[in-house]
């Protein structure tokens, strides 16, 4: 079964090629020779642009995290907090390792603060757990990790190539139903005009 489809998908593309291939075909109309050039052209400069897209979007995306990764390391600041109470433990199912449990530290200017912490279960009280702090010594997120950033870079290089390919079938589908009208309309011109001629016709 899966060598019949894909028989039939190989025969499918190559009557696709081969209908635009450009050839002495007296049957082929100028709008033939024009689509398959213009077809030809659009996917030969997306086949030129990917690398270039890839490389620019990964490019931009790693130095904007880099960037955003030093201004967050240079307004945040780790600290150790203390746990005020024990931290409950996790029951059922759960997507996370850690709970929340009670605990207060010192902020980098010498302030303290209290709250809730991300600790692991169970953990007794006066467990030292690190945490990230703005300069207010309020909780914030952990500055990014280069893993974060390299990651962005390569989703954004995937997300380009991906751009081109869409850009690239919307424009020869576009193209294709262009011509398509085009075709038709000189078709139905010549049907008018040979319909004469049959219609003259005994039979």
């Amino acid at each position: 079964m899966s060598g019949g489809i894909t028989g039939n998908d190989g025969r499918w593309l190559w009557r696709t090629v081969r209908g635009l291939r450009p050839d002495r075909n007296p049957l082929r109309r100028r709008t033939d020779r024009i689509e398959a050039c213009l077809l030809a052209g659009l996917f030969a400069a997306g086949a030129a642009a990917v690398p270039f897209a890839a490389q620019a979007a990964s490019r931009a995306a790693y130095l904007s995290g880099l960037h955003a990764r030093q201004e967050q390391l240079a307004a945040r600041h780790q600290v150790q907090a203390v746990l005020t109470e024990a931290a409950g433990h996790i029951g059922g199912y759960s997507l996370t390792s850690a709970v929340l449990a009670k605990a207060s530290w010192t902020s980098a200017d010498g302030v303290r603060r209290s709250g809730e912490v991300p600790a692991r279960p169970d953990s007794p009280t006066g467990t030292v757990v690190p945490v990230w702090t703005d300069p207010n010594g309020y909780l914030v997120s952990p500055p990014l990790l280069m893993s974060e950033v390299t990651g962005d870079a390569d989703a954004a290089r995937a997300g380009a190539v991906a751009g081109v390919v869409v850009v690239c079938v919307a424009g020869a589908a576009a193209t294709r139903q262009l011509v398509n009208r085009r075709r038709m309309a000189a078709w139905e011109a010549d049907w008018l005009v040979t319909a004469r001629t049959w219609n003259r016709q005994r039979w």
